[in-house]
């Protein structure tokens, strides 16, 4: 294809996903793609360094991955979705594009941050990210230091939720006080050669964590929604199945939300049906060969999950909304490693997959038990305006509540539940 700057080389297909997904850095390069999320991320993080030193700032993340923090967060995501929601008044009108974004910045940043920043600071630091994010546009794509007001607001609001996170940082380490967040995993890492990260690289690795999950679970919740209230006939079979799992039970574990494979499913359908991020691209740096096809130095490698998903040899009927295509004696997402592709993959697949799903069922699950909603628009349908794509807005629904909920959720958020597995 050609697109602004570059022809572009499209791999599409089981045998090109290989092809994309499986070249060293050396070959094909994020970094010079993503470079207008420098601002964002900061000098020195991410795609501002050697693909090395990205690696091993990412790696500091997987103590804050592993089953003891994923049992803590996947209490604190129903805990967070609980408080939300009882919020709400008895009936209403929300846009579910704005509320995904909105319980997905608390559950993220308590999460990140603990539960002090989630109590005092959180509204302030979503109204900054919401600044930051506003900073990604085609503009930034083309030139991300053009002296545009949206940049400026970026550029303010990343200096003052920085010095937000300092002050956390530095209460933390005065204090000698230690929480279950990402937060502590990154005070506590220590690079190859021994040593600590500086605080500014913790702000910066933090914003890129927060950055590759939050807008894409926040659209993807409101995606979920939609879907299962647009098929009722299997609404009704996760509803039976939040039932079936937690009985009259006023507290709800952490294997609950494992049990919930109905619900799961919907969400990874939803992922593959609507994925936020639509394209994955990458600088050829190095010619290589694919079957008859040569691929220049130069040229952009162009890898799609909104395409590929809908691939029919891969996903039978792939317009058509199945979650229980993933269900026992189908699955066909597992037909290949990389036929499912809505967190990447290969080295770059996204870290905190089994973090989304978690999020994503939990936030679901308290919303579904709660209130019965009804859609509004005459059609949903994707913003192809937006870097990460969600439903176009308005995006309404009218919410009731229902008369006696199924579960109430402990205060507290034991690190003792049983371990969470991945997603499907």
């Amino acid at each position: 294809m050609k697109l602004p700057g570059a022809d572009t080389v499209v791999f599409s297909g089981l045998k090109a996903h290989e092809a994309f997904f499986r070249q060293p850095d050396e070959v094909l390069s994020q970094k010079e793609v993503y470079q207008f999320m420098v601002p964002i991320f900061g000098k020195g993080i991410a795609y501002d360094t050697t693909p090395e030193l990205m690696k091993e700032q990412m790696a500091f993340l997987h103590p804050g991955l592993r089953e003891a923090r994923l049992r803590t967060y996947a209490e604190l995501f129903v805990e967070e979705a609980e408080a939300f929601f009882d919020r709400w008044d008895n009936e209403g009108v929300v846009d579910l594009y704005d509320i995904g974004n909105e319980l997905t910045i608390y559950t993220s940043s308590r999460a990140l941050l603990g539960g002090d920043f989630r109590k005092h600071l959180s509204g302030e630091f979503a109204r900054l990210y919401q600044e930051l994010e506003g900073g990604l546009t085609l503009w930034s794509f083309l030139n991300p230091y053009l002296p545009i007001p949206a940049h400026r607001r970026r550029d303010k609001a990343r200096v003052k939720m920085g010095e937000m996170i300092k002050r956390i940082v530095d209460e933390r380490r005065r204090e000698g006080r230690q929480e279950s967040d990402i937060l502590q995993t990154l005070l506590e890492a220590k690079y190859s050669d021994g040593r600590a990260l500086s605080d500014d690289e913790i702000v910066g690795i933090l914003l890129t964590v927060m950055f590759a999950g939050h807008h894409t679970s926040g659209v993807t919740f409101c995606w979920n929604t939609i879907l299962m209230n647009q098929h009722p006939a299997y609404f009704a079979r996760v509803m039976e199945e939040q039932k079936a799992v937690l009985g009259d039970r006023t507290t709800l574990k952490v294997e609950d939300l494992r049990a919930m494979t109905l619900l799961e499913r919907s969400v990874k359908e939803t992922l593959r049906m609507y994925p936020a991020i639509i394209m994955l691209m990458r600088r050829v740096l190095k010619d290589f060969s694919y079957e008859q096809y040569e691929v220049k130095a130069g040229q952009m490698a162009l890898c799609s999950p909104a395409a590929s998903h809908h691939i029919e040899t891969i996903f039978k009927d792939p317009w058509k909304y199945d979650p229980d295509r993933y269900g026992p004696g189908r699955e066909e997402d597992r037909q290949h490693p990389l036929a499912f592709i809505a967190f990447g993959g290969g080295k770059h697949r996204c870290l905190g997959a089994v973090f989304a799903t978690l999020q994503l069922v939990a936030t679901s699950s308290v919303l579904a038990r709660h209130f019965e909603l009804e859609l509004l628009e005459p059609r949903y349908y994707p913003d192809y305006k937006r870097i990460l794509v969600g439903p176009h807005q308005p995006c309404r629904a009218r919410y009731r509540r229902k008369k006696r909920p199924l579960v109430q959720v402990p205060l507290t958020s034991p690190l003792d539940a049983a371990p969470i597995q991945a997603a499907g």
